[in-house]
């Protein structure tokens, strides 16, 4: 790839915010980073000194800053340490090392890191260093966040593993399946479900399972992972095994040119962001303080994931060393395009679209 690729500006409905314990101006140096790092290195969470350069460079406290945006230090911590866990892990057993191709290798290393999610009183009997990670949060979880909270996490971290399995089995799977598998995979609901834990708010258990606030967890999941794996494309392109990119399976099943993935893609999205906002504001109606707070930072940990990825090594370089070899720096705008109505026309998505208020609107007015 001899030039670099410029995307549009994306539309955002509201301005992010960050946790106000972070000091932006020390991005690579503040305390967060810093112990980020040092849980790096103490379970040796790379395959390469490249590779810990490259986790080195991508300012993870800052995104996790960027998507909590309130709560303890010690939890903020843990939101971080999640992060380069979910990177390191990615990066090295399941898009682009040796394990990515092998599927047996990598579900035995799966059963070790389910296990040490699952049980942390039981050290992984191999040593696993992912496996070894994920225990040490669980172990902080049980200790900073209510025995609810950690379990709901762990409920999340079991589906991430499951889904990297499926992803093995499925490296060019149909856009449906791979929304499902990425839905889960890269720590797709992980993250979000984290937004109540680092926050802790108490959320009641009936308040967790609203159907309502899982389709706002399920959009705002994609919608984090479907704009860094724009800006991520030709990193993707050129190093990971397999197609689970949003981009290269619109080029696939489309046969269109770059230019028209893209601006599929923006249709896409939008379509999801204006559910989502309908969506909210239906939630917030008859919503506890609990549920508000919840349903509010998922708002923000969508818009607060855009500035991060945008211009970030880890998407706009392929060697994950240089800022934006590979994208140019691209931006946001507030001004949105009209509220869209229409799905997204993917078949396992589409149920979140029987929770629009506006849908529903339409049939009470049919009915009278």
């Amino acid at each position: 790839m001899t030039s670099r690729l410029k995307f549009p500006l994306l539309p955002i409905p509201r301005r992010w915010e960050m946790h106000p314990h972070f000091d932006p101006a020390h991005s690579l140096t503040n305390r967060f980073e810093m112990a980020t790092l040092a849980y790096c290195d103490r379970f040796r969470m790379y395959d390469s000194e490249t590779q810990r350069a490259r986790l080195a460079k991508i300012e993870i406290s800052r995104l996790a800053a960027l998507m909590y945006t309130k709560g303890s230090d010690e939890l903020l911590q843990v939101g971080s340490d999640f992060t380069l866990w979910a990177f390191a892990f990615d990066d090295e057993y399941c898009d682009e090392g040796p394990l990515s191709k092998d599927p047996a290798g990598f579900n035995r290393k799966a059963c070790e890191i389910l296990r040490g999610i699952d049980s942390p009183e039981d050290p992984p009997c191999n040593g696993d260093k992912y496996a070894m990670g994920i225990r040490d949060i669980r172990q902080r979880l049980d200790r900073f966040a209510k025995p609810q909270q950690a379990a709901r996490f762990t409920e999340m971290i079991r589906w991430y593993v499951t889904s990297e399995m499926m992803k093995l089995t499925d490296p060019s799977p149909t856009l449906s399946d791979y929304f499902v598998t990425r839905l889960y995979a890269g720590g797709g609901m992980a993250f979000p479900a984290l937004v109540h834990i680092v926050a802790d708010v108490d959320l009641h258990q009936n308040e967790w399972e609203d159907r309502r606030g899982r389709a706002l967890m399920e959009i705002t999941a994609l919608l984090a992972i479907l704009d860094a794996e724009m800006y991520a494309y030709p990193k993707e392109v050129a190093r990971s095994s397999n197609d689970h990119n949003i981009l290269m399976l619109f080029l696939r099943d489309y046969r269109c040119s770059f230019e028209e993935a893209v601006e599929r893609y923006m249709q896409m999205r939008w379509r999801m962001i204006s559910l989502f906002e309908r969506v909210l504001q239906d939630v917030l109606k008859d919503a506890s303080p609990a549920m508000t707070e919840f349903v509010n930072g998922l708002a923000l940990y969508h818009v607060g994931t855009i500035p991060w990825s945008i211009g970030n090594n880890r998407y706009g370089s392929i060697s994950g060393l240089v800022t934006n070899e590979a994208v140019e720096d691209g931006g946001v705008t507030y001004e949105c395009p009209p509220e869209s109505f229409e799905s997204i026309g993917i078949q396992s998505c589409d149920w979140w679209w029987t929770l629009d208020p506006a849908r529903r609107e339409v049939a009470h007015r049919r009915r009278a």
